[in-house]
């Protein structure tokens, strides 16, 4: 405690110069500042391979803005109770992690942190050791900084039959609905309400987002659709094993995207989908679920909890794996697109939308032989989610005329996607911007 309580003391000296010095510049925040963050990380806390400091000194050190902790059925704080199997051991009421002596984590954790922030017991197996899991409150202070990087506690409510939905800035775990694979919509609809309730219980501007829809083909677009009130889903999540791409036969998260839009805004009264990447992060160390590979980029005045999840709920941000905007702006009638160019790489920007009367009938989805594929987004006409423009240029423009039910933007990139932890080429860069209505 001691430890901790020296290292706060002299965070808190450094935060105090630095709004000292800020003050007397007469320094001030940009109203059109663009943050990025990853809203989807694991950790030791449940199944990711590295501790949460070092987690965070990865982001912070590679150009994020913000970072949301999202362990499984787990906060990062002293548990009583917890997911306390595998390698995890509940020690007088916190958490504890089994490693061989040799593990990476251990090896770069004592490098990073020094000895004396490492707290070790010995185990009952030679050759392995016992590691203490710091809480979110005993480390934040070592890397946030005003307007430069923040932590943010998050979850990700782990239900039965690949079932996730991702919560943020949480003080409670918000439980799992449960029940049979007949069952996952109402899951979904139960997982929303409870986040919904503790939104309104608390105060706090948090809500639910549909982790990875395509995990074990688990969630349909006709799940989403019961949905009504689920706002939020992973668009892209950079785990290899989501199936974002579907495959032959099943549906893609975007596609899946363009039918719960048009479906929804056919009605008239629905809501508008937003669509989020995420790293989805579990591995540090090896190939895998690594780091590096979705964000969001939130514009908001300031680099809050409060003030990004405000921005991500009025829509104001989009989802990237590598294709930076340099300007974005929708007045209700015309949507405008600023490309921040890399040199030598060409950009393919695409208009997507579904134009009012197209015929938003399904049917079910066969596979080579003619057989209906079990618990698939169906069969739609290709009218939903149409190209309506496209352009090679940096700076891009399309004009609502006003039959639309939606449009959203996807700007492709010639330049790879790289795993930044084993250099390999994993796909394209690519920007999904969110959708709008016409005139709103």
């Amino acid at each position: 405690m001691k430890k901790v309580l020296s290292a706060y003391l002299k965070y808190l000296f450094s935060a105090l110069m630095v709004l000292a010095l800020a003050s007397s510049c007469q320094t001030a925040v940009d109203e059109t500042n663009w943050w990025r963050g990853n809203m989807h990380t694991h950790t030791f806390w449940s199944d990711g391979d590295d501790f949460p400091e070092p987690v965070a000194k990865w982001y912070r050190n590679n150009g994020y803005d913000f970072l949301v902790f999202t362990d499984h059925n787990i906060l990062l704080e002293t548990p009583t109770t917890g997911p306390v199997r595998g390698s995890h051991r509940l020690i007088d009421g916190e958490l504890w992690q089994r490693l061989s002596t040799d593990h990476p984590a251990i090896i770069k954790y004592r490098e990073f942190f020094g000895e004396d922030w490492v707290d070790i017991l010995p185990d009952e197996e030679e050759g392995y050791l016992q590691v203490r899991l710091r809480p979110l409150d005993e480390f934040r202070f070592m890397f946030e900084e005003p307007d430069s990087f923040m932590l943010m506690m998050g979850n990700e409510i782990t239900d039965q039959h690949a079932v996730h939905l991702l919560a943020f800035h949480q003080d409670e775990v918000i439980p799992t609905a449960g029940g049979n694979e007949d069952e996952r919509a109402d899951m979904i609809r139960e997982i929303v309400s409870r986040v919904d309730e503790y939104r309104e219980r608390t105060g706090r501007n948090t809500y639910p987002a549909l982790a990875h829809p395509n995990f074990r083909w688990a969630v349909t677009e006709e799940m989403i659709l019961e949905a009504e009130d689920l706002r939020y889903f992973e668009v892209y999540n950079g785990h290899p094993a989501v199936n974002n791409e579907g495959d032959e036969f099943r549906a893609c998260t975007e596609r899946m995207w363009d039918i719960v839009l048009s479906k929804r805004l056919e009605r008239g009264n629905g809501k508008l989908l937003y669509g989020f990447a995420t790293d989805d992060t579990h591995r540090y160390h090896s190939e895998g679920a690594t780091p590096g590979r979705g964000w969001v980029m939130v514009r908001s005045e300031d680099l809050t909890v409060e003030s990004i999840l405000d921005a991500i709920d009025n829509g104001d941000f989009y989802s990237s794996t590598g294709v930076v905007l340099s300007g974005l702006e929708y007045n209700g009638n015309q949507i405008r697109v600023e490309i921040e160019p890399e040199e030598g790489v060409t950009y393919t920007t695409e208009f997507i939308g579904t134009m009012s009367g197209v015929d938003l009938t399904g049917k079910p989805t066969l596979d080579g032989e003619g057989n209906e594929i079990h618990n698939t987004t169906g069969t739609y006409s290709e009218e939903i989610g149409k190209v309506l423009a496209v352009t090679n240029d940096l700076s891009s423009s399309y004009t609502l005329t006003g039959d639309e039910l939606y449009v959203r933007v996807k700007i492709t990139s010639s330049a790879n996607q790289v795993d930044r932890i084993t250099g390999e080429v994993i796909g394209r860069q690519v920007a999904w911007i969110q959708p709008v209505k016409p005139g709103i």
